[in-house]
């Protein structure tokens, strides 16, 4: 066969997107499917693991439609997965058990706690770069085995397989051949040791985990076998690239030094930055990853999530408070400013650098007055407020080092929000014209898992960009910081431990 093109997949939080990617064309189409997702329970969020696969095929299948392609021109496929959001299955029917838990899921909030007291926490700082929180996997797993009594019987016969979206689909697509993952996605499971590159056994034996469960480690960019599903017709497909999602972006926005931040704006946004060969040290703040395993190098990050982003754009419409995604930057712009209302949008807890798992999303200062352009505003201010406080820690941490800010996801569309970005942080925030980067990077790093791109290629074909300069004045942006830094302290006062 032909050189053909790769596929990269996305498992983002709301829908899974497939892109096309032509070595001598570039980008050719795209596709994407609804995730669907259910709350059965105030901070419990699930998903169906089959959605997984059957999105990823669909979005695949739709993408190569849109370009005019088949599976039989396709060469490899790369999957960007959703890093934190865990399930488990049986390694002998291949069926999952229960549900696929989401990286925004709050249910093992008691379970970290009981933990902790055992001293727990200690061993999870000291091995793994992060700590124990209900947002990494290691409890999610722990709860699916203790609560499930098929994943439990599975887990006593050694036939229990664990792992994120990435190995429960490439084992499906796989028939059960491989069931694996990357350095990178381990290094966010609080079960890995993030400088020897290893499943810690001391952290399995903590959490009540078998080595037998969890999966191989491949390198990022290398072989996760071929596909062999029935809806898949070619037999030849590999998969050859496996990446966290925010990683493939920061792949794709050519992030390979600390003098810039990658910021993917979602349902939450995942803000980064490339320390190289080196991981900084850990300070319970901000977390230390492994990035990704390309060409034989392993490559470091350090980050600091916001949870609330495109999902609390989502409950602002749904309760009515705002008309649309789409009108909320023009609702915003509106008004002269916020009318005193102050938003916090905190809905899945208060993430980096506050770390405070139980907070919950706060307005205040609303007055018989308040418009709906000043809670848009307010709304759209915390979020921004929420990001720069992230990429502030970043900076600290690295002594000053970032230049500038690379954005991409669906909410960077929003102009309000990104202007405020660059004015509050006042560094310029260059946005990718490019809507799918995630997908971008898990097709970009497909084609080096296949051996037909290298890393200097990708640097040439990073794609077009909008910048916004900061242009807000001195005594507003710190009168803006000090408003903000009163209402976390108000929050953290109230849910604070």
């Amino acid at each position: 066969m032909e050189a053909g093109v790769f596929l990269g997949v996305d498992h983002g939080g709301s829908t899974t997107t497939a892109l096309v990617y032509d070595p001598e064309q570039g980008k050719r189409g795209t596709g994407s499917v609804r995730m669907p997702k259910r709350m059965p329970q105030v901070g419990w969020v699930e998903h169906d693991p089959q959605a997984f696969l059957q999105t990823s095929i669909a979005a695949a299948m739709a993408a190569l439609e849109h370009a005019g392609l088949t599976w039989h021109d396709v060469d490899a496929i790369g999957i960007a997965n959703q890093g934190e959001t865990s399930m488990v299955w049986s390694k002998d029917s291949g069926m999952a058990i229960g549900p696929a838990i989401s990286w925004e899921d709050r249910r093992t909030s008691g379970l970290c706690s009981a933990l902790a007291e055992e001293g727990l926490d200690q061993l999870v700082r000291a091995r793994t770069g992060i700590f124990l929180d209900p947002y990494f996997s290691a409890s999610k797993f722990k709860w699916l085995v203790e609560n499930l009594p098929d994943a439990k019987r599975e887990f006593e016969r050694g036939t229990l397989a664990l792992g994120g979206t990435d190995s429960y689909v490439i084992y499906q697509l796989t028939k059960g051949e491989v069931h694996a993952t990357d350095a990178a996605t381990a290094s966010r499971m609080a079960l890995f040791d993030l400088r020897g590159v290893h499943w810690d056994t001391d952290l399995l034996k903590g959490f009540g985990l078998s080595e037998k469960a969890v999966p191989e480690i491949r390198p990022t960019c290398g072989d996760f076998g071929r596909v062999r599903h029935k809806d898949v017709p070619a037999s030849h497909v590999r998969i050859t690239a496996d990446a966290v999602d925010a990683h493939a972006a920061l792949f794709a926005q050519g992030c390979w030094d600390n003098t810039n931040v990658k910021a993917t704006y979602g349902t939450g946004a995942f803000i980064e930055t490339n320390t190289g060969a080196t991981p900084v040290e850990p300070d319970g703040r901000l977390l230390v990853f492994i990035a990704w395993d390309v060409e034989g190098r392993l490559d470091y990050t350090v980050e600091g999530g916001v949870f609330s982003v495109g999902s609390a754009i989502d409950w602002a419409v749904g309760t009515g408070l705002l008309p649309s995604a789409a009108d909320s930057a023009a609702l915003a712009a509106s008004v002269a400013d916020s009318g005193g209302v102050g938003f916090v949008p905190c809905f899945a807890g208060l993430s980096a650098p506050h770390w405070e798992s139980d907070a919950r999303a706060m307005i205040t200062g609303l007055g018989l007055d308040s418009e709906p352009g000043h809670i848009a505003r307010a709304l759209l201010d915390g979020i921004a407020f929420r990001c720069a406080e992230v990429i502030n820690a970043l900076n600290e941490k690295l002594g000053g080092s970032l230049r500038e800010v690379k954005a991409d996801g669906g909410p960077t569309g929003n102009a309000y929000l990104m202007q405020r970005q660059a004015d509050l942080l006042d560094m310029p925030v260059v946005v990718s014209r490019e809507p799918d980067m995630t997908a971008l990077g898990a097709a970009l790093m497909a084609g080096i898992g296949a051996g037909r791109l290298t890393r200097d290629d990708v640097r040439s074909m990073m794609p077009d960009t909008q910048v916004y300069g900061p242009a807000m004045g001195e005594d507003e942006r710190q009168s803006l910081w000090t408003e903000w830094r009163a209402s976390i302290d108000l929050l953290l006062r109230r849910f604070g431990t």
